[in-house]
């Protein structure tokens, strides 16, 4: 189980850094806050994305983990406006992202919901 959320994680990671490479040119014209709209709205359409597997009553602790992952990509925003380094906002939104899906796997282990094919 471990292996499989690892895994997941891991294609994640991969699928956000080649979007992130694919996307290089367009973000250049992109300002500062735009690109972190961007990159909040990406992780959490994942973490949406991957609490379609959990039971319908676990929706409050889903929103839970949500608002949470959303409260600490406003933190990685704040501090993009004082640092302006696009690179320390994705690392901290990579960090908000692993929490997320740590927190959604455990609630998933805690109850033994079946996982989503689709994910």
């Amino acid at each position: 189980m471990l292996f499989k959320s690892s895994l997941s994680a891991a294609v994640i990671f991969v699928a956000l850094w080649a979007t992130g490479q694919a996307q290089e040119p367009a973000s250049a014209v992109l300002t500062l806050a735009e690109q972190a709209a961007q990159h909040k709205e990406m992780v959490l359409q994942v973490l949406r994305k991957r609490s379609t597997s959990l039971l319908p009553e676990n929706a409050f602790v889903v929103a839970d983990v949500l608002m949470e992952a959303e409260n600490q990509l406003d933190a990685c925003a704040a501090a993009l406006e004082v640092h302006q380094q696009v690179w320390q906002y994705k690392v901290c939104g990579s960090a908000a992202l692993q929490q997320g899906l740590n927190g959604l796997n455990a609630l998933q282990a805690a109850n033994g919901a079946s996982v989503n094919a689709a994910f």
